[in-house]
């Protein structure tokens, strides 16, 4: 029993270091009113409806439409993004689809009209993996590309009529007075990846995140194809805690000794 009490308790201390939460996991889409595609217009965040419920209750307030939010409560745990997942778990239409049109993430002939724009709500510090991948359901020929900011943006800023992605990887950047966001204000750039192979994915960790919003920009980077249904893609995140310095561990089986040795002597005086 002791022994058992002991495990527990560095369980707790453990648990209690993590910041594990309980809470369950989801992910929300923008439908139009009969639960299709919803407009893909600036403004539009507000039209139409969302399956469980809408990024404006919890703050969000730019200009750029957008088509989903993943609000990320715990770690381990794939957040899956997908048109199956909308239409199967969240009551969308049959014709309801992700999908970026053209080839606009690639730095060459970058433009916003053509991009899908995700919203993260990430509820845990850590890292953060995400994997972007051609929608194998759709027969799709998608090569992704995406780029990750922290922020949802300011009040009424973003217009997606408008180039966005530079030549180089550092500065994402082909307008020196509009540093990549399409305008919008408010958000910073923290990473990207692509592929240039169709139908394939792009992936990457994002390490030691704060707890708070993000804001996903997915394109294509393949050489051609215009079509919605070459364009489908599926996304899917994974939030995963920093692994805790040894120190951290020592200190907890050393919390643990102590407890046990108050036990001991207790029963000694006894």
């Amino acid at each position: 029993m002791t022994q058992f009490k002991k495990l527990a308790i560095a369980s707790a201390i453990a648990a209690s270091l993590m910041g594990v939460t309980s809470a369950e996991a989801h992910v929300t889409y923008h439908v139009s009113d009969t639960g299709g595609e919803a407009p893909n217009v600036n403004g539009s965040t507000t039209t139409g409806s969302w399956t469980e419920g809408s990024p404006v209750d919890q703050g969000y307030v730019g200009n750029l439409p957008t088509t989903w939010l993943a609000n990320i409560h715990h770690y381990n745990t794939v957040y899956e993004v997908s048109a199956e997942d909308a239409i199967t778990n969240h009551g969308a239409s049959n014709d309801f689809v992700l999908a970026s049109l053209a080839n606009r993430w690639n730095p060459t002939r970058s433009w916003g009209n053509a991009l899908d724009y995700g919203l993260v709500n990430l509820e845990v510090a850590g890292h953060l993996t995400v994997t972007v991948a051609a929608d194998s359901g759709f027969e799709s020929t998608f090569a992704p590309g995406f780029t990750l900011w922290s922020g949802w943006g300011d009040a009424g800023t973003g217009n997606k009529h408008g180039a966005w992605n530079g030549p180089t990887a550092a500065l994402p950047d082909r307008n020196p007075s509009n540093p990549g966001s399409l305008g919008v204000t408010g958000i910073s750039y923290i990473g990207h990846a692509a592929t240039s192979a169709e139908g394939g994915l792009a992936t990457y960790t994002f390490t030691n995140l704060a707890a708070g919003q993000y804001s996903l920009w997915i394109g294509g980077n393949g050489p051609t194809g215009t079509t919605v249904g070459s364009q489908t893609y599926v996304a899917s995140l994974t939030a995963s805690p920093v692994p805790m310095p040894a120190a951290v561990w020592f200190m907890g089986s050393g919390l643990v000794g102590l407890v046990g040795l108050r036990r001991r002597t207790a029963n000694v005086v006894a």
